[in-house]
């Protein structure tokens, strides 16, 4: 594909050696606030410098950004896998290596600086396989931005040159509940009823090393001759480092508030694999009505806003119950990047099919069963599968994932790499959105009819006690149409949120920066332009897009951001035209 334009500005140098870069006449990213202002950054210590310090009179370069936007690197807290790779597939520790380097210096050209690689529900020798691949950065490795040692993939310094930066794992799972698994596989999942049962299937070492960041768990699970509840495991995951996230849970309110009282911080894609809102009974969603779960921001929550996961007015909801918790992940499966087609997936102890088209992943036959149904339906007269596909792509479930989309206006859906990257886009939908979960056209529709069949896990809607399939059946008939991740990028989701809601550009940009590096204790080293924190840069150029306003009545101009440049500790790594070199 030919490269984009490039927009490197001009830029000026001393060449003093001092490894100092000013950006300048740029609109620099503080608080609520775009600021017109410098900034000084070290790519010989990657961090951002104070204009105050003496270095900065003599920067060795200076570039004129031209009134462009200067946002810290964005951070996603859900990566389940990406440009074919999936984190929870291992073969050997030297192909593993190679693929997160691989991911790594691909992501980076997405805007995201920063990540929490994800890991589904699997058998503990996965975790003791993985898991030590997949740790932070010693904060106190020095940075070596000149490092081109072909072997510099097998480092984990502070090498600009090796892309994204693990803030060590996510672990969705397999603490989670049976009734609400999504697409976990139901065989790997656990309870626990003591620290040793932890480190039994996540390994000892990484529970202490820094190697988890996070777990995702449900704090109803029990087990053990008094019932033990895993809550009672949160503060010493707490005490070493850990987020609590809870997550894939039936759990009541009770139950919920003690899970936060103990030291849980966050929630797991908010309205996905949860019981939904009751007003009687609300679960989850009443810690939202606990003010002393707000008073020091302690409440926290992923949200999903690829336009398939949640309806547009959803998402603008979520924002509204809790502004400084709102946090944009994008559970990314591996087919981010990825031509539209089908691809097998470990999926715990099976194998599995799922199928990206556009920006939905969903899961699909096998070319075995497909072949088998195909054989059955010629016989019968009916319709071949691809007809049906074609059908409801037709009827518009078919998302855009590239290219800023202008009202009903798509561009080509394909994933090529250029677009995800310097485009970085919204899914393009008219204010409606058709059939999030049941592609099939089965009652895995979601909850935007209002009706009370299944949401986009696959749950049940309504009354939780209404005569539903058991988890065990519905587990059975997961077949092809349920959703099965993303395959959207985090800027995708960022400038899906500019245009469902009427947010500034700053506040928006929180959700993915400021926010999401605090709930991970990482303030003032990540997510900031403060003095001391890691010079991980985006620049954005922003333009002004006509859409459908959300019920797709009138036409409402809104903003969206273009990725002009990425820089890595002090370093550029990504302009519109390639890789610096």
């Amino acid at each position: 594909m030919p490269a984009a334009p490039s927009s490197s500005p001009p830029s000026t140098g001393t060449g003093t050696g001092t490894g100092i870069t000013k950006l300048t006449n740029c609109r620099l990213v503080i608080n609520d606030s775009l600021i017109s202002s410098d900034l000084f950054i070290s790519s010989q210590t990657g961090k951002i410098i104070s204009p105050s310090d003496s270095s900065t009179r003599t920067p060795d370069i200076t570039i004129n950004l031209h009134n462009r936007i200067v946002s810290p690197g964005l951070i996603d807290c859900q990566l389940n896998g990406a440009f074919g790779f999936n984190f929870s597939s291992f073969t050997s520790s030297t192909e593993y290596i190679k693929n997160i380097h691989h991911l790594n210096t691909k992501l980076i050209r997405t805007g995201v600086t920063s990540y929490l690689p994800t890991l589904t529900s699997q058998r503990p020798e996965l975790y003791h396989s993985v898991l030590p691949h997949l740790g932070p950065l010693h904060p106190s490795t020095s940075v070596t931005p000149n490092s081109n040692n072909d072997d510099h993939e097998n480092k984990r310094d502070r090498n600009p040159q090796n892309g994204t930066e693990s803030l060590g794992a996510h672990v969705e799972g397999p603490f989670l509940s049976p009734s609400q698994h999504g697409i976990h596989d139901r065989s790997v999942l656990r309870t626990a009823t003591s620290f040793h049962d932890l480190e039994s299937v996540y390994g000892p070492s990484n529970l202490s090393s820094g190697a988890i960041k996070m777990i995702t768990l449900a704090p109803e699970l029990s087990s053990g001759p008094n019932g033990t509840s895993i809550t009672t495991l949160i503060p010493r995951l707490t005490s070493s480092g850990i987020i609590v996230s809870l997550g894939h849970t039936q759990t009541p309110l009770p139950l919920a508030s003690l899970a936060f009282r103990s030291g849980a911080k966050m929630i797991t894609h908010l309205f996905n694999a949860m019981r939904p809102l009751h007003h009687r009974d609300p679960g989850l969603f009443g810690l939202f009505g606990l003010p002393d779960q707000q008073k020091d921001g302690k409440l926290y929550y992923g949200v999903i806003a690829d336009g398939i996961h949640l309806h547009p007015s959803v998402v603008a909801m979520a924002y509204n119950l809790h502004p400084e918790g709102f946090i944009l992940v994008t559970d990314a499966m591996h087919l981010v990047g990825m031509e539209d087609g089908r691809y097998e997936w470990c999926n715990g102890e099976r194998r599995e099919w799922i199928e990206k088209r556009g920006g939905r992943v969903f899961i699909a036959v096998s070319p075995e069963e497909e072949e088998e149904g195909r054989a059955s339906r010629r016989a019968g007269g009916g319709m071949l599968l691809e007809e049906a596909q074609g059908q409801q792509q037709n009827e518009g479930w078919g998302d855009v994932i590239t290219g800023i989309v202008a009202g009903n206006d798509k561009v080509n859906g394909s994933a090529a790499e250029v677009d995800m990257t310097t485009n970085g886009t919204m899914n393009g939908h008219n204010g409606t959105v058709d059939g999030h979960s049941g592609h099939n056209g089965t009652t895995n529709a979601d909850t935007t009819n209002g009706t009370t069949n299944a949401d986009t896990n696959g749950q049940p809607n309504g009354n939780p006690n209404a005569n539903n399939p058991t988890a065990e059946e519905k587990s059975e008939k997961k077949k092809w149409g349920n959703i099965a991740g993303s395959s959207s990028t985090l800027l995708q989701c960022l400038n899906n949120l500019l245009q469902w809601t009427d947010l500034s550009i700053p506040k928006a940009l929180a959700s993915v920066t400021s926010t999401p590096a605090e709930m991970l204790d990482l303030k003032g080293v990540k997510g900031s332009l403060v003095p001391g924190a890691d010079a991980d840069l985006v620049v954005f150029e922003e333009v002004d897009v006509e859409v459908d306003d959300m019920l797709g009545g009138e036409k409402v101009r809104r903003k969206q951001l273009v990725l002009e440049e990425v820089w890595k500790f002090g370093v550029r790594v990504f302009e519109r035209d390639g890789l610096a070199g």
